[in-house]
Formats: structure tokens, C-alpha cells, sequence
């Protein structure tokens, strides 16, 4: 590639060199013809004052009659004084080579303009063969980066800023751009790929365990000596039927919010509607284990009126089904009869949510982990009860889909803190709420 720019930097200044030679040979022609001309015209001046002088000598009184014939432009005595001439050789239609004083200067305008011809037809060639030799490169050069985007190869790219223009200036920029795009959509495409196998392992990992407590069910049930027995297993069987439906409902959650089939429409929603929403998905598992679940709203304590609750531009759906996600295991590892705890804070920029239980608490080495899809940690608790490990990973993606972020630190006494950021750029209070815009992603 190094070795075709220098060629081409080569053929430019050959191809000026010659311009520049060109141009300065047209102005020499030039030059020598203007000189030609002029003495051509001293020439006709010398014989037309020998003529008007040897004249004069022999008769002085004919001073008028050769001034008038010299501006008669008319040429009334044309004929008389061809007739007079032809007595000497002298003929009306006498050709410029006949005549010996002409006859030189004449082959010398010939042998200039045929200088001037070839040296013409020399350069010309001579530049239309850079030109098409230039182009055979240009077209080798955008054949070679053609081929780097066909293999993927975008290494050249990173001193794109100090390519040789290839054609014009325009069309490398062009050029660049495509480049620049093919490879972001070459990084996507493997980086889709790695996902698509992880996603594979995880879901057939994932399958496998309820798939074969199924199986371990459903022969013995088959095989069962009496009625009591054979029920026994037949609900064994139908618990993994639900796990696994609450499994494969997850997966398609997943595949769709992932693939972009689930589009979060954005609105303006009172975020204490939303929270009702979650809570009431959570509401008989913490009835059930004798957990209350308390919402500390200091929006509406700075706001100074109950009645006018924080407005957000959310998905309701998909929002309330990430805070229940998190609200679900804060039920689900939290002792009986303890308490769920969720605040609101109304900051310059950002509502910060934060959902604190009183758990068996997070190993902070696992921090970032529980956020990852499938993920479960190693308490006993947790590898005791229902779960998945896709509940944390969707209400990360839920919330940062719509601009927001989610963390999670440990309690002040026992147990976990989720913190939850949602922005506050559209935020207008209900009261508002009939004039303000609607807004969609």
C-alpha cells in the first residue's frame, strides 16, 4: 500500500513537470511566431519604401500618385500592374513557396509548427498515460481497502486521517465513513454472536434442571403401586411444570427486551401509581410470611401536598414489573414478619427509589453479579428456593433502557439497600400532568 502512494505522489509531480514544460513551449512557439510576423511586415515595409524610393529618383513629381495608390485600399489598378509585372515573372496567383524570400521563412513556420506538433502530440500522450496509469492505481488501491472490508480487516483504519485521497478528497471521506460504519457493525455482529452463545449455554443449563426433576417425577408416577403414591408424584410433576413455565416465561422476556421486540413506551405516569403496581404483584407473598411492606415518600413531604404525586416519563408495564422483581426477593429472603422498606427521594437531576429488606444480606464480592443474567449466589437460601436468576437482570435492563441505573449496597443493620436512579428530565407533578407532553421511545 506504502509503495502505490509513493508511485502516485510520483506521477503528480511528473504530470505538473510536464505542464509546466508545456506551457512554457506553447509561449516559445509563440514567442517565434510573433517574430516571424513582424518580420514578414519589414519586410513588405523594406520593398514598399525601395519601391516608393527608386521611383521617386527618377521622377519626383509622381510623390501623389504612389501615396494615393499606397492607400487605395480599393485596388482600382490591380490588373494593369499585374499585367505589367507578368512581363518579369511576376503572376496574380504565385504561390508563397515560388517566392525565394518567402520561400525560407516558410520552411522554417513548418518546421516549427511540426516541432510544436509532435512535442504536443508527445506531452499529451505522455499525460494521458500518467492519467490512466493514476486511475489503474486509484482503482488498485480502493480494490485493496475492498478487499481489508471483505476479510474484516479494519486495521489501516486507525490513521484513516492520513490516507492519500483516493480519486478525490469527497469520495475518501465517503470511503472512511463506510469504513468507519462496516467496522462498528462488525464489532456488533461478534459481540451479538458471543451473546447468542452465552445465551444458548445458559438457557440449555438453565432447562436442564427442571427438565430432569420432570423426568425423575413423571417414571415413578407411571410406575406407582397405589393412587396416594402415584398423586404424590403427579404434584411433584406439576410444581417443575410451573417452575419451568416461570422459567420460559423469563427466557422470552429476555429474548424479546434484548432483540428490541419489547418497546418501552414512555409516558407520563405517577410514580406512586407504579409503585402500587409493584407492590400489588409482591402483595400476597408478603402477606403470607407476615411481611409489611412500608413507601417513605419524601417527595410529597417536600411538595408539602399529599395529593400531588411525582410524574415521570416511564413505561408503567415494564417499570412496575422491575421494582417488583426487586421487592419479590426482598420478600422471598427476608424473615418472617419483618419489614420491606422503600423511599423516595426527589434530587436535583434523578428520583432515587431505595428498597431495603432485612435479609440474608450480599456478599459484596457479588455486588455486579447479581445483576448478570442467570446469575444465583451460593447462600443456602437462595440455592434453596425458586428462582432463575433473570428478575435482577431484567429490571437492570428495563431501567437503564429508559435512562436509568441500578446498584445495590448493604443495609445499616442486616440485609440489602437496593438503590434505583430514574431521571428527572421530563419530571412534572400530577397537578401538571394535562399539559404536559407526551413522550415515547
Amino acid at each position: 500500500m506504502k509503495k502505490i502512494y509513493r508511485e502516485a505522489h510520483y506521477d503528480r509531480r511528473i504530470y505538473f513537470s510536464l505542464v509546466i514544460i508545456y506551457l512554457l513551449f506553447t509561449l516559445s512557439i509563440g514567442f517565434l511566431g510573433l517574430e516571424f510576423l513582424n518580420s514578414q511586415y519589414t519586410h513588405r515595409l523594406n520593398l514598399l519604401a525601395n519601391i516608393t524610393g527608386t521611383v521617386l529618383s527618377e521622377d519626383p513629381a509622381l510623390e501623389n500618385v504612389l501615396v494615393e495608390a499606397i492607400q487605395d485600399s480599393e485596388y482600382q489598378h490591380l490588373t494593369e500592374g499585374y499585367t505589367a509585372l507578368h512581363k518579369y515573372g511576376y503572376q496574380a496567383y504565385l504561390s508563397m513557396y515560388d517566392d525565394i524570400q518567402y520561400r525560407h521563412s516558410l520552411k522554417g513556420f513548418l518546421a516549427l509548427a511540426l516541432l510544436f506538433f509532435l512535442a504536443s502530440l508527445l506531452i499529451v500522450t505522455f499525460c494521458f498515460h500518467l492519467l490512466f496509469r493514476n486511475r489503474n492505481m486509484q482503482e488498485k488501491r480502493l480494490l485493496s481497502i475492498l478487499d481489508r472490508f471483505l476479510s474484516e480487516d479494519y486495521s489501516f483504519m486507525e490513521h484513516s486521517g492520513d490516507m492519500t485521497p483516493i480519486f478525490n478528497q469527497s469520495f475518501t471521506d465517503t470511503l472512511v465513513k463506510l469504513g468507519h460504519k462496516l467496522m462498528l457493525k462488525t464489532q456488533a455482529l461478534s459481540a451479538e454472536h458471543d451473546n447468542t452463545k452465552t445465551l444458548v449455554t445458559d438457557i440449555s443449563h438453565q432447562l436442564k434442571t427442571p427438565v430432569s426433576a420432570l423426568k425423575n417425577c413423571l417414571t415413578p408416577s407411571m410406575e406407582a403401586d397405589s393412587a396416594t403414591e402415584r398423586d404424590t408424584f403427579l404434584q411433584r410433576c406439576s410444581l417443575q411444570l410451573s417452575k419451568l413455565e416461570s422459567l420460559l416465561e423469563a427466557l422470552i422476556h429476555i429474548s424479546r427486551l434484548e432483540t428490541s421486540m419489547i418497546t418501552l413506551h414512555r409516558e407520563q405516569t405517577a410514580l406512586s401509581d407504579i409503585l402500587i403496581d409493584a407492590v400489588n404483584t409482591i402483595y400476597v407473598k408478603a402477606m403470607q410470611k407476615d411481611i409489611s411492606v412500608e413507601v417513605i415518600d419524601s417527595c410529597e413531604e417536600s411538595s408539602g401536598n399529599p395529593d400531588t404525586s411525582l410524574s415521570l416519563s416511564l413505561d408503567r408495564k415494564w417499570t412496575a414489573e422491575a421494582l417488583a422483581n426487586i421487592l419479590d426477593n426482598a420478600v422471598k429472603y427476608s424473615p418472617l414478619g419483618s419489614t420491606v422498606t422503600v423511599r423516595l427521594h426527589k434530587l436535583y437531576s434523578y428520583v432515587r427509589i431505595e428498597i431495603e429488606d432485612a435479609g440474608i444480606g450480599i456478599p459484596k464480592e457479588d455486588y455486579n453479579k447479581i445483576f448478570q443474567r442467570f446469575y444465583r449466589g451460593f447462600h443456602p437460601t437462595v440455592q434453596q428456593s425458586e428462582g432463575s436468576g433473570v428478575g435482577l437482570y431484567l429490571s437492570r435492563k428495563i431501567l437503564e433502557e429508559q435512562g436509568g441505573s441500578i446498584m445495590v449496597k448493604p443495609a445499616f443493620r442486616q440485609g440489602s439497600i437496593f438503590v434505583i436512579q430514574l431521571p428527572l428530565d421530563y419530571a412534572v407533578h400530577t397537578s401538571d400532568a394535562a399539559a404536559a407532553p407526551t413522550y415515547s421511545s
